[in-house]
């Protein structure tokens, strides 16, 4: 799995699937060997085309908004939890990040009902 993010990512994006595809093979191919020209199967999601999310896989935020607003982000408001690869503060926006935070926010949860 890799991305393309920014600049790159909507240049690329404009370019026919085959040759997007080209490379994205070929830089594998760089890091793990030949046999990465052939996978059994080759997806692409766009994330500029995705509907709730607008461009990205993951929200990044500017210096300085974690360790100002972080726990505030995390908090519950009444009976609604919040989580999520942004609501993590280990391996945030990614997947290990939104797992950690279902399994936090699950106890958290559990807890808050008397389990």
């Amino acid at each position: 799995m890799g991305f393309l993010e920014g600049d790159e990512a909507r240049a690329w994006a404009r370019r026919p699937l085959e040759e997007r595809r080209d490379a994205v093979l070929g830089c594998f191919a760089r890091y793990f060997g030949p046999k990465a020209l052939q996978p059994r199967e080759y997806g692409e999601r766009d994330w500029m085309a995705e509907e709730l999310t607008r461009g990205c896989y993951g929200a990044h935020f500017t210096p300085g908004v974690w360790t100002a607003y972080g726990p505030a982000l995390r908090e519950p408001v009444g009976r609604i939890h919040w989580a999520g690869a942004e609501c993590s503060p280990v391996w945030n926006g990614y997947m290990e990040g939104a797992v950690r935070s279902g399994e936090d926010t699950a106890r958290a949860v559990l807890a808050a009902a008397g389990g």
